[in-house]
């Protein structure tokens, strides 16, 4: 039967088919050591070992990619963001995962017609002279069509797939169950920290449902780069867009994915690295999925930048640390970097920080001396990032992102120029740009509020000494201190001296009770005697009821 857990979750058919899956494809073992195993069906085979399963011949990361891809959309875009962490996952698992990609079945024109119905006003629809029903891309989530308004602008919708909402928050709760469960039952696994993951999908893919967000990330980073003369961001067309539809001007070109494109991939390069530096560095939000299929070298020459679903908000320390990083790796003063990558991490024990130092100025130091072609600056703090979180010293997921970003440009690059270097392009940027200067702005606000504050404590000290002195002098200053040792002490105390009061007033029964029965005769003292009786029982029963108390709890030795 299932457990109590099992038993209150709603969509336990969902949750017994994901098991089945899992186990089909060569799990079933780790599913056993946990409770989800009292959801496996019993077959007719239930005595054969799961190495005579047909896909046991592949490895295990082919077959939980495999899984995940039968699974359907939550599990694929699970996948896609376990690709990203290379800080924690094997090679293996990664390429696995980063070759899984959404294969569905384009939606069908009526449901198309329906959805666009459904969302816009019937003017609205007037105003669309035409729509191809043919998608220029298809994705587990929604579908891309190029259309053409009334006045001859070319745009694309973005249609969400009917229903889509429902069937991801169903499979959420139910990951979330099961990340839980595994976390719990399975100790190899809590330093992927499975609750931690589901939670990071659950807020990238209700993001990502949303549309009307990906609207204003879009139409952000277009008045960002509204007069970079080389960079060119869709314009967004509020009048059609709404949570489950957007729409957007059409951007023509090649993408950069395609093997043609040669003449000025110099240069655009360049201007792809700069506008990701510029994104993260000036305005403290990057492109969280900045690959080469989201570039486009147009027909007048500049670069289109597309897809601002995922976009990703870095906080000013974290830019700061990064920018003194590079530039200090730049000028080879490993120390610097190695301790400021340490700052970068959540680590809970402090005691680390020294001899994760010491492994990351190690590791910079074996890769610093190597040829230019050689050097990869986006695997190589991957690469930190892994032994990070191996120490328990895990870096953000925000961080990691960008780290996948310079990955790719890096790739990007070294396809163009073998010897490409972002590192050199990060150097030049931040000396070309003043990011000294933007950081001694930032140095200068910080500090303008500390001594804001400052001033603020100075001037109140004075009074605050005040009172303290009266306090001293009436005899009225208290110290509250709140620890769960002191409060289990009192506690202890209170009932030790309560047992203390009740054997005096017990003893005080039984003295008292003997007197009044002792040897006299007569009416009032056989009264008394019977009073005397009483306060015998009495002490009984309360004398039974402190030994009781004693004995249950255990310090009665």
């Amino acid at each position: 039967m299932p457990s109590s857990i099992l038993q209150k979750f709603r969509n336990v058919g969902r949750l017994t088919h994901i098991v089945n899956i899992l186990a089909r494809y060569g799990f079933k073992r780790e599913i056993q050591r946990t409770e989800l195993g009292d959801l496996l069906q019993s077959t007719n085979s239930e005595n054969n070992s799961q190495e005579q399963s047909p896909n046991y011949h592949f490895s295990r990361a082919k077959r939980l990619a495999m899984a995940f891809e039968e699974l359907g959309p939550t599990f694929v875009k699970l996948a896609q963001l376990l690709s990203a962490r290379e800080d924690l996952l094997p090679k293996s698992y990664v390429e696995e995962f980063k070759r899984l990609c959404d294969k569905v079945k384009p939606i069908n024109k009526e449901i198309i017609e329906k959805t666009l119905e459904n969302e816009l006003p019937t003017h609205l629809l007037e105003e669309i002279d035409f729509f191809d029903f043919n998608p220029i891309g298809s994705a587990s989530i929604g579908q891309v069509h190029r259309a053409t308004l009334k006045g001859g602008s070319s745009v694309v919708f973005k249609i969400q797939r009917p229903d889509i909402d429902i069937a991801i928050n169903n499979d959420l709760a139910i990951l979330m169950t099961i990340a839980s469960i595994l976390e719990t039952a399975l100790p190899e696994l809590k330093l992927l920290r499975p609750t931690i993951i589901v939670a990071e999908l659950r807020r990238s893919l209700l993001n990502e449902l949303d549309y009307s967000r990906e609207a204003a990330n879009t139409e952000r980073m277009r008045q960002f780069f509204k007069n970079h003369e080389n960079i060119h961001i869709p314009v967004i067309n509020y009048k059609f867009c709404t949570s489950k539809i957007l729409c957007m001007s059409e951007v023509t070109g090649k993408k950069f994915t395609e093997s043609n494109i040669i003449d000025g991939g110099h240069n655009l390069v360049k201007i792809a690295v700069e506008a990701f530096l510029d994104m993260t560095f000036q305005f403290g939000i990057f492109h969280g999925d900045l690959h080469p299929g989201n570039l486009i070298k147009m027909d007048d020459g500049k670069l289109g930048i597309l897809d601002f679903g995922l976009t990703v908000r870095l906080k000013r320390d974290l830019r700061n640390t990064l920018a003194f990083m590079f530039y200090s790796l730049s000028k080879h003063d490993i120390e610097t970097c190695a301790r400021l990558f340490v700052e970068l991490t959540e680590k809970d024990d402090l005691t680390l920080s020294s001899q994760l130092e010491s492994e990351i100025s190690e590791i910079l130091d074996n890769i610093i001396s190597l040829p230019i072609q050689d050097l990869h600056l986006g695997r190589t703090l991957m690469r930190i990032a892994r032994i990070s979180a191996n120490r328990n010293a895990p870096l953000e997921r925000d961080l990691i992102l960008f780290f996948r970003a310079l990955i790719a440009l890096e790739n990007f690059g070294r396809s163009v120029d073998p010897k490409f270097q972002i590192l050199n392009f990060a150097t030049e940027y931040y000396e070309k740009n003043s990011l000294f200067q933007f950081d001694k702005k930032w140095f200068e606000r910080n500090i303008g509020l500390a001594m804001h504050d400052s001033g603020a404590f100075i001037k109140d000290l004075p009074i605050t000494l005040r009172i303290l002195a009266k306090k001293l002098q009436s005899g009225t200053l208290a110290f509250q201190f709140k620890s769960e040792d002191i409060i289990f002490l009192t506690r202890e105390l209170d009932r030790a001296s309560n047992r203390l009061s009740l054997a005096i007033l017990l003893g005080s029964i039984v003295l008292g009770s003997s007197i009044a029965t002792y040897g006299k005769q007569g009416k009032l003292y056989d009264f008394l005697a019977t009073f005397g009786l009483i306060g015998f029982g009495t002490a009984v029963i309360l004398g039974l009821w402190l030994i009781i108390g004693i004995i249950r709890s255990g310090r009665f030795k």
